[in-house]
C-alpha cells in the first residue's frame, strides 16, 4: 500500500536541503573522486563546484558544472563520504536531490542513459541479453503471472546481471541444487526504481519500486533473495519510505552463506582466487560475507589484492555508461592489482563489475569470473560466459556476425543491431591505440 505518493521524492528535496545546509564547500568530496579531475568541471575548483552543486539543493540556478557532476559521477565508489568531515555522503543525498533539481529545470540526461532505461527496448539487459541467448534458453521470468503458484523465494536478478545470462543460468541451477521452492524475476522490464533516481525522475522511481515489490508480493514469499546488491539496499532503505514490504529481503550472499550445507559440492576448484568488492557490499559492510562464501568452496585459495574491503577500487560504475572513454584507467586499476596477487581467477560479486573487467581478460594472466561461476563448477555445473566471448573484441562486425542468430531470435534485426552496438562496443570494449 503506497504511503503517499510523492514521498520519494519529498524524502530526497529534504536531504539534499539538509545537505547543503550542513555542507562546508571544503572540496574534500571532489579531491578524492576518481572521476573529477577528468572533468571539465575540474577546471573550476572543487570549492567552486560545491558552491554551485549547494546553491542548485537550495533553489538556485543550475549550471554546467554542476549538470557535468551529477552525471559523470561513478555513484558508488563512497570515497567521497569517507572523507566529508560533517559525515555527509555527497553522492547519494546530494547528486539524487540535484538531479531533480535539474530535471524539474527541463535538463535532460545524456543521450546514452537509455541503456540504463526500465522497459527499453534497448536497455543493456534486453539488448545484451537479446545477443547471447534465444528466447528458449531463458529461465527467468520478466513479469510475474497474474495469479502464481505460492513459492518460499523469490529470486530478483537486477539489471546488470540479464546481461550476462550465464551467471543468471548458473544462479537458478545452485538454487536447485539446493533443493529449494523459487521463482526467479528478472530485471530489465521490472526495475528496484534507483535507475530512475540517477536522472532525477523521482516519481519513476517510486512507481517502479512499487511495481517491484507488488510482483515480488504475488508469489506470496517468505523471502526476496537480490542477486543485486544496489538493489537491495534500495529495499531496505528506500521501499520503506513509500510501501510496506510483505517479505524478508536478503542478499545473495549472505542468504547462500546461511543455506551452504544444502549446497552439494561435488568437485574441487583447484583455483587461486582473488576477490574485487563491489561498492555496494563495502557500502553495507558486508566484505567478510563473499570471502567466507569462497573460502567454502573445495580447493579454492583465497589472496587478496592491495586495496580490498572498504578500500577496494571502483570498477567505473555508471560513468562507464556515460562517459566510457575517462573510464579505463579506473577499470584496469583493479585489475593491475589482481595480477600482482598471482591469482588465476579474479572473482566478482557485482555485475556491473563483471561486464567492466570480463573485455579485458585476454590481455591479464587470469580469467575473470563471478563468484557464481566458482559455485556452479563446484557443483558440476558450468554456462558458456558468451559476453566476454562477445566483448572482448572491439570489433562490431565480427559481434553482429556471432550474435546474429540471437539476436533474430529476440526480435532484433541486423541494421537495428548496427545502430546500437557501437554505443555498446564504446562502454566495454578496450579502447584501441
Amino acid at each position: 500500500m503506497t504511503t503517499e505518493n510523492n514521498a520519494l521524492a519529498a524524502f530526497f528535496d529534504l536531504q539534499g536541503r539538509q545537505f547543503a545546509e550542513k555542507c562546508t564547500k571544503c572540496g574534500l568530496c571532489l579531491d578524492v573522486c576518481p572521476v573529477f579531475p577528468s572533468m571539465k568541471a575540474a577546471r573550476l575548483g572543487s570549492r567552486a563546484v560545491m558552491e554551485k552543486l549547494t546553491q542548485l539543493l537550495t533553489g538556485g540556478e543550475p549550471s554546467d558544472e554542476v549538470y557535468e557532476l551529477v552525471y559523470t559521477c561513478n555513484r558508488g565508489c563512497g570515497l567521497c563520504a569517507k572523507v566529508c568531515p560533517e559525515g555527509l555522503v555527497p553522492d547519494y543525498l546530494a547528486l539524487i536531490p540535484a538531479a531533480a533539481k535539474l530535471s524539474e529545470r527541463g535538463l535532460k540526461p545524456p543521450r546514452s542513459v537509455y541503456q540504463l532505461v526500465p522497459g527499453h527496448r534497448h536497455n543493456s539487459p534486453n539488448f545484451l541479453s537479446a545477443l547471447q541467448i534465444k528466447p528458449s534458453e531463458v529461465r527467468w521470468m520478466m513479469k510475474p503471472p497474474p495469479d502464481p503458484k505460492p513459492v518460499d523465494i523469490v529470486l530478483f536478478t537486477g539489471c546488470a546481471l540479464t546481461g550476462t545470462p550465464h551467471v543468471l543460468m548458473e544462479s537458478v541451477a545452485i538454487l536447485e541444487s539446493m533443493g529449494l521452492d523459487f521463482v526467479t524475476l528478472a530485471g530489465g522490464d521490472l526495475c528496484c526504481g534507483l535507475a530512475p533516481t540517477l536522472w532525477g525522475d523521482l516519481q519513476a522511481a517510486q512507481s517502479m519500486g512499487q511495481e517491484l515489490v507488488d510482483a515480488i508480493a504475488l508469489f506470496k514469499p517468505k523471502k526476496a533473495v537480490f542477486l543485486c546488491g544496489a538493489c537491495y539496499i534500495t529495499c531496505q532503505g528506500i521501499w520503506p519510505l513509500f510501501t510496506a514490504i510483505p517479505f524478508q529481503s536478503q542478499e545473495i550472499v549472505q542468504f547462500l552463506l546461511e543455506n551452504l550445507g544444502r549446497m552439494p559440492f561435488k568437485n574441487k576448484v583447484n583455483k587461486v582466487v582473488t576477490l574485487h568488492d563491489s561498492c555496494q557490499v563495502a557500502r553495507i559492510g558486508a566484505s567478510p560475507l563473499p570471502r567466507q562464501l569462497l573460502q567454502a568452496i573445495p580447493g579454492v585459495t583465497l589472496v587478496e589484492m592491495a586495496h580490498s574491503g572498504a578500500d577496494a577500487l571502483c570498477c567505473g560504475g555508471y560513468t562507464n555508461t556515460i562517459l566510457p572513454d575517462i573510464t579505463e584507467a579506473m577499470r584496469r586499476a583493479p585489475m593491475d592489482e589482481a595480477r600482482a596477487t598471482g591469482a588465476s581467477v579474479m572473482a566478482t560479486i557485482c555485475g556491473r563489475c563483471q561486464q567492466s573487467f570480463a573485455p579485458f581478460e585476454a590481455q591479464y594472466p587470469f580469467e575473470v569470473q563471478s563468484f557464481t561461476t566458482l559455485l556452479a563448477e563446484a557443483i558440476g555445473v558450468r554456462y558458456e560466459d558468451r559476453f566476454k566471448k562477445l566483448f572482448r573484441t572491439a570489433d562490431v562486425p565480427g559481434i553482429l556476425a556471432e550474435s546474429s542468430e540471437n539476436a533474430g531470435a529476440n526480435g532484433l534485426t541486423p541494421e537495428e543491431v548496427g545502430k546500437v552496438l557501437p554505443d555498446y562496443v564504446a562502454r566495454f570494449c578496450p579502447r584501441r591505440s
